[in-house]
Order: structure tokens, then sequence, then C-alpha cells
């Protein structure tokens, strides 16, 4: 399984399908991961969510209004884990068939789950930096976020070439169109945001 961190396009060449199981576990691992990130760091988020909420309510309601969305929140992990892992799936599955990728939706559903696995070795670089800057975004964390997404997309690129039979520049890009399509859209997300 290591081989699958430093030689992807080898791992992918050697095994051409896992079990789902080793999928689902995969997301399953990283969404663990991400309501620890939010339990450890549920004082940081409070205060954050409170400052937020008083500019339109008053202080008790603001915090009234966290503690009712607080376990929505550290659920959100779990939610969002599954469902990423459908949308980009399918995503790359749709675009890597527009290149002439072959196989099924649940090959490519069980590949791209092999993405989650740079955020989980780099939670515990992500989980000091946060608790020593008592901070959730700051220019040490995107750097870790940019390098994670590097990795990803080396990982489900050489999936995508060995499990779909594409030669590497259209696996490269059924990996990228997808993830500047989700990318693009966070930002505009974020943009659109009432401050």
């Amino acid at each position: 399984m290591l081989k699958i961190l430093i030689d992807p396009d080898t791992f992918f060449r050697e095994h051409d399908d896992v079990n789902i199981f080793i999928a689902v576990l995969l997301v399953v691992i990283s969404a663990i991961l991400g309501i620890v990130m939010l339990y450890a760091n549920l004082d940081i988020i409070e205060s954050t969510m409170i400052k937020q909420l008083q500019q339109t309510l008053p202080a008790e309601q603001a915090r009234l209004m966290f503690e009712a969305m607080k376990y929505n929140l550290l659920l959100s992990p779990l939610i969002s884990s599954f469902v990423g892992w459908v949308i980009i799936a399918g995503l790359i599955h749709a675009v890597s068939s527009v290149f002439g990728g072959v196989g099924d939706f649940v090959k490519t559903l069980k590949l791209t789950a092999f993405g989650y696995i740079p955020s989980i070795v780099l939670f515990p670089v992500s989980f000091s930096i946060v608790r020593m800057t008592h901070e959730l975004m700051n220019t040490p964390i995107m750097i870790v976020s940019i390098s994670s997404t590097i990795w990803q997309f080396i990982i489900l690129t050489f999936g995508i070439k060995n499990w779909r039979r594409l030669d590497t520049t259209k696996a490269a890009a059924s990996v990228a169109i997808p993830l500047v399509i989700l990318t693009g859209l966070g930002i505009i997300g974020r943009l659109l945001r009432p401050t």
C-alpha cells in the first residue's frame, strides 16, 4: 500500500481493481479525521461563528444559534466526504469517458477514494499547525492544502491512466477539469457569501 504514496503509476498498474470496502474505508477515515479536526478546534470555530452571527443577532441569540448548529457542524465531514467522493468520481468518470476511457463508474468510484490518501497522510501536519496557530486558515495551512491537492491530482491521474486505459495527458485532463470546476465553484461560493 505504501507504493501508492510514492509510485502510484506502478500501484495502479499492478492492482487492476480493489475491493469496494477499501475505498469506503479510506473515505470513512477521512471523514473521521475531519470530525476530529472540528471537535478539537471547536473553541476556535465557536469564537469565529459567534462573531459572524453577532453581526445580525444579539450575543445570547448568537450563542444559542451556535449551540443548535454545533452537532450538525460536527457531522458535516461525514456527509461531505461521501457526497464529495461521489461528485468528484462522477465528474472524473464523465470527463474520462469523453476522452475514451473504458470501464464502469464503480471502478472509477473505487479509484477516486485513493484521492483521500494525501489528506489522511498530511492530517497530523494540518492538525499541529491549527493547534499551534489557533487559526483554521493561514498560510501554512494553505501550503499543506495545495500540497495535498497536487498529490491527489498525481494519484488520481495515474489511477485514471491505468484503470480507464487512457494516455497520461488525457488522464491528467480527466482529473484537472473536475478539480478546476470544483475549485472555481468553491471560490465563487466564498465570494458570494455575505460577510
